[in-house]
């Protein structure tokens, strides 16, 4: 649960993200003081939970350090959307919500029965925020996408790795589209609720994580335009002849007329005293490092009031809120529409 106060205090978001992408989109809104309610099905979870980490043989759903540290001080709402009880029960959820953060698959939200036209409709106030590999429409909208091939096909891999090299992917250790992509989409979303707080009316947001991915290429994008790319350059700058990387002892340091700097690896960044002040990494009570935020507010400082929900935690609480009776929650939980576990053991 967020905390009390923030610019978007009153806002409730919905939150049907998965990975990074959408997850980290709507982690941000709760940073801004939302209220986020994270939605999983049973048979449906953020591949997140059965990441590095999840052990098999205990609750590992809710122990995986990725999941959870992308999705602290979420409320958990387990609901299996492909029963016809457990979507009635998410339209409840979406009458009192202001936003809706997706990142499936292009189609499966309407294979859901939740396609963004129909919910335009329905709900005419809700900011819908689909984020996408290719975009929601054009000749590639159907296509499935990781980190790499958006750097791929977006132009950045291009500009990126040593001049007589071969182009370079930041890969599964970073990923860098869906680490950026949550700093677009919380902008969006946030411009979103402005205008409909003047004009009565939402809007579904179209976020391509590609042209997204070649928006952060910059002049280099307007030079190539032009039909003046830069060639790959790798640490050479023309500009700057005496900039270069080398290695020093078991590291690296960068090396310019006026000084240098050692290239710090995860570690040493992470235990610099000036990053520890700051709030990229933050602490949940229990004391484990979870994603921080790259604003604040001196009215609204960073922190983490809770860390990340166990599976389901808070289905009774949303669902109440949202107007279903006790009764009606025990009937869906002992038909398990509701739930507190998935129903398939671990991949390994």
């Amino acid at each position: 649960m967020s905390r009390s106060g923030g610019p978007l205090a009153g806002v409730r978001v919905v939150d049907l993200g998965w990975l990074t992408a959408g997850a980290a989109s709507s982690t941000m809104l709760l940073d801004l003081g939302a209220d986020v309610v994270k939605v999983e099905g049973p048979g449906a979870l953020d591949p997140f939970r059965d990441w590095t980490g999840a052990e098999a043989g205990t609750d590992w759903w809710n122990h995986s350090p990725f999941f959870n540290f992308t999705n602290r001080g979420k409320r958990s709402l387990c609901l299996d959307l492909k029963d016809p009880r457990g979507l009635a029960a998410l339209f409840r959820v979406l009458e009192g919500a202001d936003v809706l953060v997706e990142n499936y698959r292009r189609g499966v939200l309407a294979g859901f029965g939740l396609a963004p036209a129909m919910l335009r409709q329905r709900f005419p106030r809700l900011v819908i925020a689909s984020i996408s590999s290719q975009g929601e429409d054009g000749p590639e909208r159907d296509m499935v996408s990781f980190g790499s091939t958006l750097e791929a096909t977006g132009g950045l891999a291009s500009l990126t790795g040593p001049a007589d090299g071969d182009p370079a992917v930041t890969g599964r250790n970073i990923n860098y589209p869906d680490q950026v992509v949550c700093l677009f989409a919380t902008g969006a979303i946030v411009a979103a609720l402005a205008q409909r707080d003047r004009t009565g009316s939402g809007a579904h947001l179209d976020l391509s994580q590609r042209e997204l991915t070649s928006f952060l290429l910059g002049e280099e994008l307007i030079a190539a335009a032009a039909g003046v790319p830069t060639p790959r350059l790798g640490n050479a700058t023309a500009a700057e002849p005496d900039e270069v990387v080398v290695p020093d002892g078991d590291g690296w340091r960068a090396v310019w007329a006026s000084g240098s700097a050692m290239v710090r690896d995860g570690i040493t960044l992470a235990t610099a005293a000036e990053f520890v002040a700051g709030t990229a990494i933050l602490h949940a009570p229990d004391g484990q490092p979870a994603k921080g935020t790259p604003f604040g507010f001196g009215t609204w400082p960073a922190g983490i009031a809770h860390g990340a929900a166990t599976l389901g935690a808070d289905n009774r609480a949303v669902l109440l809120e949202a107007g279903l009776t006790g009764s009606d929650i025990d009937d869906m939980e002992r038909a398990g529409i509701v739930a507190t576990q998935p129903r398939r053991a671990r991949s390994e």
